[in-house]
């Protein structure tokens, strides 16, 4: 029985996976780093494993590198933001009132920073949505590693297979999956119907506005 549903933000809750790949774009002509084959159809970064793992991947035995890199972009993204605001993916906000209609609790993870998100959901109206948020810094390891789903579920004092997570990137679909918990995957560019299947998508979804009716149905 589904007693909570959990939103990835990236991408999933923001609608901004486009501005962070700009971010991580100019970053890379700054620093004339090369695509090497990482991204997800041409993209520079992989969506949903957060900042400094996507530059890991470019520099592996480099940490200093990875540090300047991961600055950078967030600072590159910050400006972005300032210019063109983010906004809260359409039918979210329907879709988290429809959740605490029926009495389930709502959780937000992050593979970023508490500052880096704290000052988004303030000024978009979120930062109470949520009955539980995990961020980065709580977790050793970053998706797909199951680790920051598992202590969500711990947070909200409950079993994986009692929790839906909702993500728009293959690799938060595989640290759910990995987790034990239900997931729907909402299919995009950079996250097709294929990919999501293979890793392991309960239900995968065009809009935000089908989850509802999916889970309900469970």
């Amino acid at each position: 029985m589904i007693e909570a549903v959990i939103f990835d933000l990236d991408g999933t809750v923001l609608d901004n996976e486009g501005e962070w790949e700009e971010a991580f774009c100019e970053v890379a002509k700054k620093f004339s780093v090369t695509n090497s084959g990482f991204s997800i159809d041409g993209w520079m970064h992989e969506p949903g494993i957060g900042i400094t793992p996507n530059w890991r991947r470019y520099f592996p035995s480099d940490l200093a590198k990875v540090d300047e890199l991961s600055r950078e972009t967030w600072e590159a993204y910050k400006l972005k933001t300032q210019e063109v605001k983010v906004k809260i993916r359409e039918g979210v906000e329907k879709l988290v009132e429809k959740i605490k209609a029926r009495g389930w609790m709502t959780a937000l993870t992050t593979g970023s920073s508490w500052h880096v998100v704290e000052g988004e959901l303030e000024e978009l109206g979120l930062y109470l949505a949520f009955d539980v948020t995990t961020t980065g810094e709580e977790v050793l390891v970053q998706k797909p590693d199951p680790e920051i789903y598992l202590l969500t579920v711990q947070k909200l004092g409950l079993e994986p297979g009692e929790c839906v997570v909702v993500e728009d990137a293959v690799a938060g679909v595989r640290a759910a999956v990995e987790a034990g918990c239900l997931s729907v995957g909402l299919e995009s560019a950079y996250a097709p119907e294929k990919l999501l299947k293979s890793a392991g998508a309960t239900w995968v979804v065009k809009e935000m506005g089908e989850v509802a009716d999916l889970i309900t149905r469970t």
